[in-house]
């Protein structure tokens, strides 16, 4: 029986891990383990971790944080190295997936390697803009194999030194899980038109220019004719400065605020939205490909979206220009994913082999020339 752990530390990222876990629970001798942790435990963001012990309770790890203050993510991310360092001893876990670039993943690609046990990074070779994308790519220096979403991402592991045979071009896990759409609306909305607000704090800005951003975003849309729903921040450093200019609208009838939704009901909340606004990933990996229009603000998602050439995708650098494209948003267009999903799946079977699972531990720098 092998044993492998999924860490999952915020809500976003269990749709970018589910369509693995899904997969894998279904093979014989395989036990999938997941460790849940971060935003995903706290009332405050609605303890979405009951989402996923309810889809897979068997093998669920739930760990509360000691810290929830703003400063203090370090020692937040100490106790998780040393909490999940006890789970894969405990659990005798031979493999283990980390996604993305959230320090969580840092501390749990620490805890398996000094463990001896092997890797593998989702979504890694992706650029994330701030410090998210050092640590995307300090995890990727820890892992052992590497699941991409494009030939660019692949070409940056490989820049980085990571051999080609490690490196698996899957496309974008997002767009791969089966979602379940009731006929109903997950929550009651004062009107069927609606846009969606996701904002979350770009860890290298100045605290100031977080508040003059996130304020002048919110005062753009309760001019506008559109009802918004807003999803609370995540607890990167600075999301209470967010929380406090949200705390100015909790009374306006235009705006709706969200801790968090079950995955399933917010991809339906996304799906029948006019318009997505602000600097989320979810802008990048999901919207767009749903029919949804975006307009991205900042530099949270910097150099992440250039080489995609997204539908209906709108990059701005401040808010300054936000009046006037919602005054004409973009159309949007949607895509097949129920191929897309069959094709991910697919490329799965082969992936899987005997020689997955036993990568050398001892990593080597790949030289090449560019």
């Amino acid at each position: 029986m092998k044993h492998v752990s999924f860490l999952s530390g915020t809500r976003a990222d269990y749709g970018k891990i589910k369509p693995y876990i899904a997969y894998l629970s279904q093979q014989k001798e395989m036990r999938v383990h997941i460790f849940m942790t971060g935003m995903q435990t706290q009332e405050k963001y609605g303890n979405s971790y009951q989402e996923i012990v309810q889809e897979f309770g068997k093998t669920c790890h739930l760990i509360m944080d000691t810290v929830d203050d703003n400063q203090d993510t370090a020692k937040q991310n100490a106790h998780i190295l040393s909490a999940y360092d006890e789970h894969l001893r405990a659990d005798k876990i031979n493999f283990v997936f980390v996604h993305g670039d959230r320090p969580e993943m840092l501390s749990a690609a620490m805890a398996a390697v000094l463990n001896n046990i092997p890797v593998c990074h989702i979504e890694a070779g992706d650029f994330s803009g701030s410090i998210d994308e050092s640590l995307r790519h300090a995890i990727s220096k820890l892992s052992h194999r590497f699941f991409v979403a494009d030939e660019r991402a692949k070409l940056t592991l490989m820049q980085m030194g990571e051999c080609e045979d490690d490196i698996y071009v899957l496309g974008n896990p997002s767009l791969a899980n089966e979602i379940k759409i009731s006929s109903q609306m997950p929550i009651d909305l004062p009107s069927d038109k609606y846009g969606i607000l996701i904002y979350h704090p770009t860890t290298t800005m100045p605290t100031d220019k977080i508040q003059t951003e996130i304020s002048a975003i919110m005062e753009v849309l309760d001019k506008t004719n559109r009802f918004f729903v807003v999803v609370m921040p995540n607890n990167d450093l600075n999301h209470t400065v967010i929380e406090q200019v949200y705390d100015k609208y909790q009374n306006n009838p235009k705006f709706t605020f969200l801790k968090s939704l079950p995955y399933d009901d917010f991809r339906h909340l996304l799906e029948g939205a006019d318009i997505l606004i602000g600097n989320s990933s979810c802008g990048v990996k999901e919207a767009p490909y749903l029919g949804v229009p975006v307009i991205d603000i900042g530099m949270r998602q910097s150099n992440r979206y250039n080489h995609l050439k997204l539908p209906a995708f709108v990059h701005l650098d401040s808010p300054d220009e936000l009046e006037k494209i919602l005054c004409n948003p973009p159309k949007g267009k949607r895509v097949s994913l129920t191929r897309y999903r069959q094709k991910f799946l697919k490329q799965l079977e082969g992936v899987f082999s005997d020689e997955f699972w036993c990568p050398a531990l001892q990593k080597n720098f790949q030289k090449r020339r560019f």
